[in-house]
């Protein structure tokens, strides 16, 4: 698994969720909940643009998740398949405008990137009860049979929405938009007190 958000603790005080998580701390022997520094670009681009395909390959040594609702990783990025056309590039935070840069200069044709990353944060959710919360808190099956790890969904979660994929075993990525994001941390840290 990659580890794109570093523990320093100069880090964390700049996350948007510092304040909640002093506020209502979430975690215990059976669950953890962090937030993840990272930078969030949205790709759209058609599948008969293959030059811009190859030129993603070539600026993240990664090639674009082609089976729907699956994902791809290294070292320092994640893609997330989102639709047939629409894939989303975590990065750690800081390097999404190079990374952005990098992509308009190598790609050609018909595309769309936009940095998403003021909009939306990631919270990691592992733990010997992360998949029960889960089931608490959303109707998509989260199985490890039916949710293998890299599989990556759009679903509801409580009142809200969140793109969700398993990372590992019992860990789990939720990425949220900002606005609804004090609001899942709540519901993760009642739900996980409960779990």
């Amino acid at each position: 698994m990659m580890e794109l958000n570093p523990k320093d603790t100069t880090i964390q005080r700049c996350l948007s969720m510092h304040h909640v998580a002093q506020k209502f701390a979430a975690g215990n022997e059976h669950y953890s909940l962090q937030e993840m520094a990272l930078g969030h670009l949205v790709i759209r681009i058609p599948e008969s643009n293959k030059d811009a395909i190859k030129a993603i390959k070539d600026v993240t040594k990664l090639a674009l998740p082609t089976k729907s609702l699956t994902s791809v990783e290294n070292n320092h990025f994640v893609i997330n398949w989102i639709a047939p056309d629409e894939f989303l590039i975590l990065t750690a935070d800081k390097t999404e405008h190079g990374l952005e840069a990098k992509l308009r200069e190598e790609m050609k044709g018909h595309f769309a990137i936009a940095d998403v990353s003021g909009g939306q944060t990631v919270l990691s959710l592992s733990g010997e009860r992360a998949e029960t919360i889960l089931k608490k808190s959303t109707t998509y099956d989260v199985h490890i049979s039916n949710f293998p790890i890299g599989k990556v969904v759009t679903t509801v979660f409580a009142k809200s929405q969140v793109v969700l994929r398993r990372t590992g075993e019992d860990s789990f990525q939720l990425i949220v938009r900002r606005s609804f994001s004090d609001y899942i941390w709540q519901w993760i840290v009642d739900a996980g007190s409960r779990a």
